[in-house]
């Protein structure tokens, strides 16, 4: 019976990780089969946002303002993570789903999948007490620690991106940001900040979960999630709003190839030498919510203003040659 279970969770797992519109319909579909497991919700909002953001990096803005291979190393950043994170997270939620259909907690499964201790005993937790919040604030701790080593501290990426001078200007930009749409054409959400500091990953997490579940949004944001196909392209979202400086692009699967993701090593458990730190459990302080979309997109004209600087001043280099 074990064999049949942790085969047919790393088939489905195979399965919905190829690409980004697949590993976000995936959190989505389990969303509205268990709505009791909010950091579903969640991480489909922060995948979508990742696919808008392979796809700018496909756009003419983009390209004028970086090289082919600042292109790809950005591109497999956001890839990486969100496969990463997809690989641990999902055989979770599969479990979890075994768990109710057969009326028993089966997290001993766990070690199948180089599974965290810490969430395997979040999981049991959850099964005895149903704390919707506790386990969402779990999952996003574990999420942010497991890829903080492979893929935050990890040298290729440290060098080639972290470091690098495009990533830094999208810093200095904070043109990282997550946002969470409506269909009325308002935009909330926040901007990144410093993505290498687990800490502050893990805050970030939860104050984005505080909008997104804030009583009078979550509708807005669940009538978006279930109405608006998923495709990667900012087109998803932007169809409901007027700009003047679109990053027109194709949809994600006509622009990139799947790509071929493996573990050179099994995952170690983070939680067995880093400690639990009290402050990742508490509340986030919610000030007045605010639409963003203004604020986003002030920074993205700057983006626009750069790339045709630079272009300008690619034209006269060329013509004095």
């Amino acid at each position: 019976m074990i064999p049949l279970m942790v085969n047919y969770i790393k088939a489905q797992t195979k399965t919905h990780n190829i690409n980004n519109v697949a590993r976000t319909k995936a959190y989505l579909s389990f969303y509205e089969e268990n709505p009791d497991v909010k950091w579903t919700f969640l991480a489909s909002f922060v995948s979508r946002n990742a696919g808008w953001n392979m796809t700018d990096l496909q756009s003419n803005t983009y390209k004028a303002l970086l090289s082919k291979q600042q292109l790809k190393s950005l591109y497999l950043t956001y890839e990486s993570i969100n496969w990463f994170i997809f690989q641990d997270a999902y055989p979770q939620l599969l479990i979890y789903k075994l768990s109710k259909e057969q009326k028993k907690p089966l997290f001993f499964l766990f070690k199948y999948f180089h599974i965290s201790s810490f969430m395997e005993r979040e999981w049991y937790h959850f099964y005895q007490h149903q704390d919707f919040n506790r386990l969402m604030y779990s999952q996003i701790i574990n999420e942010q620690n497991i890829i903080q080593q492979p893929i935050i501290k990890h040298n290729p990426y440290r060098k080639a991106v972290f470091k690098s001078l495009p990533y830094r200007l999208q810093e200095l930009l904070h043109l990282n940001a997550v946002l969470l749409p409506t269909e009325q054409g308002k935009v909330y959400g926040e901007f990144v900040p410093h993505f290498t500091h687990v800490h502050k990953r893990i805050k970030f997490g939860k104050q984005l979960a505080a909008i997104l579940f804030y009583p009078y949004l979550y509708p807005l944001f669940n009538s978006f999630s279930r109405n608006i196909p998923v495709t990667g392209e900012r087109k998803e979202y932007e169809q409901f709003i007027n700009l003047n400086n679109e990053l027109s692009t194709k949809p994600l699967t006509e622009l990139y190839q799947d790509t071929e993701h493996e573990l050179t090593a099994p995952r170690k458990d983070w939680s067995n030498h880093t400690k639990i730190k009290r402050k990742w459990w508490k509340e986030p302080n919610v000030k007045r919510i605010e639409p963003f979309a203004n604020q986003f997109y002030e920074k993205r004209n700057q983006l626009h203003k750069l790339s045709d600087a630079k272009g300008k001043l690619t034209q006269v280099t060329v013509e004095k040659k």
